[in-house]
């Protein structure tokens, strides 16, 4: 079969530039190539490395096989493409497992498909696989080659780890939040560095006391996280349903002390802080979950008395780093924390992520229409890329190039405002709870423009978090509301 593949590819102008035995134990009489094809190919497809071609003898193809073959992709020292691989399997329902195995962004195409005498067969198969995909759309955080931009607030949030400075991040909601700390986890950890994310989403509700849920799944991560590296947790172990916040800071110091002896630091990532701090149930300065900020004043002092351990915050709100007060006392990271805004694309980073993300789906995107997708979104993460999904599942996929010209992207707006509303809508309500007074000002600035240049004075910290967070541009001396309020 590798010789009968070897020959279509040839008459195709491509060739296998490389081949070997699979390396993983129990699928020896597995084998690989590596395919490079013609330019043509390349151009059309969007596959700019060399491509992994995975031969599996065994008439019962299972996903093992799959996995040893993501493996080989991680572990070969050549540039390879990493989210697309070719499977060639006796296995009748080969094409059936692996349209079902293909997630995540990841996509393995059954070469069992094409017809071994007819060269163009595997042309038609490239183009059934890969112009199907719509890599524009992402349901989950993204990371590694799939995440884009950022470079100066990644550079920011590395030098926060690397310098044990406490910081907040903050954005609206669909902002990239998620993606920032999970591409974050990826570029901060190392052997000596352990990276915990914590999303606190599934916290109770008030007024049931979250913290104790907390350190019960904190308990559970910080033992993962260390079993896996044969690193001491014992004092950890040792908490319990009745432990308090008191019982956390001191087995969390025995174990930084432990881990401080080997070079080991612990880096704490807690998303969704929000639920902390629900600002549509109770009063964040003067409520009555103490619990909150005695919790956070024990991260403090973490910190404060250990030089491998530090914590970052994520979620919608400012306030638990802003507030003076934190439900009836002082607020720990007041004044303390570093406070950093996850703000829209700029042009050149929308570009970037339009460009990437379509030639990977063998789509040319003319100037003209990266304009208009920019212009239409604001930037906005996960707007821009709801839009771009919307555009690509227009195009024909019955040719042999595909391009998104502005008319594309111009006959799709309407349909794709309608589509996207409730996001819209679930989004200002989220800034209308979290951030009552700039709504106000939203309001102001939408109904009478001219008023709201005194609002904006009289609330500099306010009219701040609007710049940050993307829902106000200025233009010389004179405001105005960002496209994603034109949406509304």
């Amino acid at each position: 079969m590798v010789r009968q593949h070897r020959k279509a590819l040839a008459e195709l102008g491509s060739q296998m530039v490389h081949a070997q035995k699979c390396s993983v134990s129990g699928l020896q009489n597995c084998s690989l190539s590596l395919v490079r094809f013609s330019g043509a190919i390349e151009a059309a497809f969007g596959l700019t490395r060399e491509v992994m071609f995975f031969y599996s003898p065994y008439a019962d193809l299972q996903i093992r096989e799959l996995e040893a073959a993501k493996s080989a992709i991680r572990q070969l020292k050549r540039d390879v493409t990493p989210d697309i691989v070719f499977v060639w399997s006796p296995d009748p329902r080969a094409r059936q497992k692996l349209d079902d195995w293909s997630q995540g962004g990841f996509l393995a195409i059954p070469l069992s498909s094409i017809d071994e005498t007819d060269p163009v067969s595997l042309v038609s198969l490239l183009r059934d696989y890969i112009y199907a995909r719509d890599l524009f759309y992402e349901s989950t955080p993204v990371r590694g080659d799939r995440f884009f931009g950022r470079r100066q607030l990644m550079q920011a949030l590395r030098d926060d780890v690397k310098n044990q400075r406490v910081a907040g991040l903050f954005g609206l909601r669909k902002a990239g939040k998620t993606s920032v700390l999970s591409q974050l986890t990826d570029d901060v950890s190392s052997e000596n560095r352990v990276v915990i994310l914590r999303d606190l989403e599934s916290l109770p509700s008030p007024p049931t006391d979250p913290i104790p849920s907390l350190i019960k799944d904190l308990r559970v991560d910080i033992i993962e996280a260390l079993k896996n590296r044969n690193l001491p947790y014992g004092a950890v172990s040792q908490l319990n349903e009745g432990s308090d916040i008191s019982d956390f800071r001191r087995s969390m110091q025995s174990v930084l002390r432990a881990l401080e002896k080997r070079g080991v630091s612990i880096v704490l990532l807690l998303d969704e802080i929000e639920y902390l701090t629900p600002s549509d149930r109770i009063d964040i300065s003067e409520g009555d979950m103490t619990s909150v900020s005695q919790f956070l004043g024990a991260l403090r002092s973490l910190v404060q008395e250990n030089s491998n351990f530090t914590f970052m915050l994520s979620g919608l709100t400012s306030a638990i780093v802003e507030n003076g007060r934190l439900f009836g006392r002082p607020n720990p990271l007041f004044s303390w924390a570093k406070t950093h805004f996850l703000a829209p694309f700029d042009r050149d980073e929308a570009d970037e992520l339009a460009t990437s993300i379509g030639g990977r789906m063998g789509i040319q995107i003319e100037s003209a229409a990266l304009e208009s997708f920019f212009e239409a979104t604001g930037g906005h993460a996960f707007l821009y890329r709801s839009l771009a999904s919307a555009v690509v599942q227009q195009l024909p996929v019955d040719v042999f190039q595909r391009r998104i010209s502005r008319p594309d992207v111009l006959r799709t707006i309407d349909d794709w405002k309608r589509t996207v509303a409730g996001n819209i809508n679930e989004m200002m309500n989220y800034v209308r709870r979290y951030y009552p007074i700039e709504a106000l000002m939203l309001e102001i600035l939408i109904e009478t423009p001219n008023e709201f240049g005194e609002i904006a004075n009289d609330n500099p910290l306010e009219l701040q978090h609007l710049l940050s967070l993307g829902l106000v541009e200025k233009e010389g001396q004179e405001y105005q509301a960002a496209t994603v309020l034109s949406l509304l």
